[in-house]
């Protein structure tokens, strides 16, 4: 989809003009990813789905008790009939049900692997920002900005600076807001800074509503490029200082 005009989101590229010689971020040091086992570890990726497996071990048990219970008001099997059918498909759900949970682990084993290898090689870590900017259909939901954590000080900082002063501009004024909620739900997500700043605007990322947290993960379907599809991830960084996400923008 093409873009709407420059001016119906605000005219963005003013705001890095402006943003020229912003002060520095404060120094912040980013969460590095050993290898594959801190990569699943510490990577909100995919939790394991317990729910088919243990809702047929359930039916499971249900059978076995059904199979050696001398007397049953649920069927009028004897009990001769009813043992071993009841005792066969008891067998037959703790089969399936192992045999479902070894899947789960499996593919979701081969899925962290997968986007570990994806990340090692072109994936970017970055500082993660809260903004006042809604961008929910019918409910509050706010964007994020993300910044490169591997960009120069000084392109970091401008790009903060930019998204911060874009935002505020946005949020004032109720018909752009609008425009660029209704843009924001049709456009790529993330967005990349250099589309909406121009090209010098690099490093950075407009996107939908994230869980919180003060870093998170691009990781690529491939090598970037004009069709190259992020998906982000939030990582765990450790940090036990009740620090609050940082905000771009007005509190929200």
């Amino acid at each position: 989809m093409d873009d709407p005009p420059a001016s119906r989101l605000g005219s963005p590229q003013r705001h890095w003009d402006a943003a020229e010689g912003a002060p520095a971020l404060a120094p912040k040091t980013a969460p590095a990813v050993a290898d594959l086992d801190d990569f699943t570890a510490r990577v909100a990726l995919r939790s394991p789905r317990w729910q088919g497996p243990v809702l047929l071990f359930a039916f499971a048990v249900v059978c076995a008790v059904c199979a050696v219970i001398p007397d049953s008001s649920f069927t009028s099997l004897s009990a001769e009939t009813r043992g071993p059918l009841f005792g066969t498909l008891s067998a037959v759900l703790v089969a399936a049900s192992a045999a479902v949970l070894f899947w789960d682990l499996r593919t979701r084993a081969s899925a962290y692997r997968e986007a570990y290898d994806r990340f090692a090689e072109y994936g970017i870590t970055a500082r993660s920002f809260l903004t006042p900017l809604n961008v929910g259909h019918e409910q509050f939901e706010p964007a994020w900005v993300l910044i490169d954590a591997d960009l120069p000080g000084p392109q970091a900082a401008r790009l903060h600076a930019a998204f911060g002063s874009w935002i505020d501009a946005v949020v004032a004024d109720r018909e752009t807001a609008e425009h660029v909620r209704r843009w924001s739900r049709t456009t790529t997500d993330p967005y990349p800074s250099e589309k909406l700043f121009g090209p010098e605007a690099a490093g950075g990322f407009l996107t939908g509503n994230l869980h919180r947290s003060r870093w998170h993960l691009l990781i690529p379907s491939g090598p970037p490029g004009e069709r190259t599809r992020w998906k982000i991830r939030s990582i765990h960084d450790g940090d036990t200082s009740g620090e609050p996400v940082p905000v771009v923008g007005a509190e929200p």
